[in-house]
């Protein structure tokens, strides 16, 4: 079948780095896919598309309203009719959805989180089939957006590297590396994060020598997370890296990951964390609720962030072992749970149920 992968956006970002390989496991399944964004942003998903060999369509080199990016997409559709739109993520759904009305084709739905827009809701009747990232954006999908069970598919976005190279173990002694990777955004809590940091410190001088927070990203918050630094007075503690594509290499050089955002879905950063042998620390959210399990992966930042990060501090000052430990689990986990041919039978399970509701095509 033809596919128009339709995104809204090759901005850096879990979703956008998970399109390779979507991309090649439904080429590799006998179907033909064309990536099409609405509009560029920062473009941190090319240097993977390329990497792939993957081309890609933008319709716009910058934010445009519904109507233009509409007509400009239907212009594609007049050469290159699919016989499927594959959205992903919600101004990507709300195109998709309107264009599939007007060409009366079949509409998939991506969901990469467990939140939603007003209008992703209203309209969600209009996508044929639903596709969470996670079990816990499917959970989401049938619970808050009162999809039914049988309009909603699974695709874990995270495939485990047995090759990954693996951390060396915290000797106990040396600065405990703890980082993250993420868009400079709030939905990720980082200005939390510098302020809870901020006040341990403040409270506990004897860490100040002993901690180093390395945040990997970019996005809008910058300067607010620039001036929290020198706010909570940790020049030197914690740095904002900005954006790399050697996300491997920076976390086998930590010794703890941490993810404290509001909310997530499959958090592929987190997950590739784990398949080095990093212990985490996250929010209990999206799919993160899952794979962080308190006492065996990682410790989980319930409640108040600086009481929760104080608590796990404590914890791995007192036991430095602890680490290597939760370390060897989570990666244990991963590769259970996130084989390549899990990530491949996902893809193949939902082309067979959307063909089971389909009607023929015609030639």
């Amino acid at each position: 079948m033809k596919i128009h992968y339709l995104v809204t956006s090759l901005e850096t970002g879990g979703t956008g780095f998970a399109i390779p390989a979507i991309v090649r496991t439904l080429q590799k399944l006998g179907h033909d896919v064309s990536i099409i964004a609405c509009e560029p942003r920062d473009l941190g998903s090319v240097p993977r598309l390329t990497a792939a060999g993957l081309s890609y369509t933008l319709l716009s080199s910058k934010r445009r309203l519904l109507p233009l990016i509409l007509t400009k997409y239907l212009a594609v559709c007049r050469t290159d009719r699919p016989d499927i739109i594959w959205t992903s993520l919600s101004f990507a759904n709300l195109v998709g959805q309107c264009a599939a009305k007007i060409l009366r084709v079949p509409v998939i739905s991506f969901k990469h989180s467990a939140s939603v827009k007003g209008y992703t809701y209203r309209l969600r009747n209009l996508s044929d089939l639903w596709v969470g990232d996670s079990q816990s954006v499917v959970d989401f999908i049938q619970e808050k957006m009162h999809i039914s069970s049988d309009k909603v598919m699974p695709w874990p976005l995270f495939q485990c590297d047995e090759n990954a190279p693996r951390i060396l173990p915290w000797d106990g002694q040396s600065r405990l590396k703890i980082g993250s990777v993420g868009r400079l955004h709030e939905v990720k809590q980082y200005a939390q994060l510098i302020d809870a940091l901020g006040s341990i410190l403040n409270k506990s001088e004897h860490f100040r020598t002993k901690l180093q927070l390395t945040i990997l990203g970019n996005g809008p918050d910058q300067k607010l997370l620039e001036d929290k630094i020198v706010e909570n007075n940790l020049q030197g503690i914690v740095e904002l890296a900005g954006f790399s594509d050697n996300v491997q290499d920076f976390l086998a050089g930590l010794h703890v990951y941490i993810q404290p955002s509001r909310y997530e879905g499959m958090c592929l950063a987190l997950h590739e964390a784990m398949n080095v042998g990093l212990p985490v620390m996250a929010t209990p959210v999206g799919e993160m609720r899952n794979a962080v399990q308190k006492g065996k992966t990682g410790f989980t930042l319930s409640g108040d962030i600086e009481h929760a990060l104080t608590s796990a501090l404590d914890q791995i000052f007192s036991d430095p072992s602890i680490l290597e430990t939760y370390g060897n689990q989570a990666r244990e986990y991963v590769l259970h749970k996130y084989s390549q041919q899990q990530f491949v039978n996902a893809a193949e399970r939902i082309m067979a149920k959307f063909s089971e509701t389909q009607p023929p095509i015609a030639d």
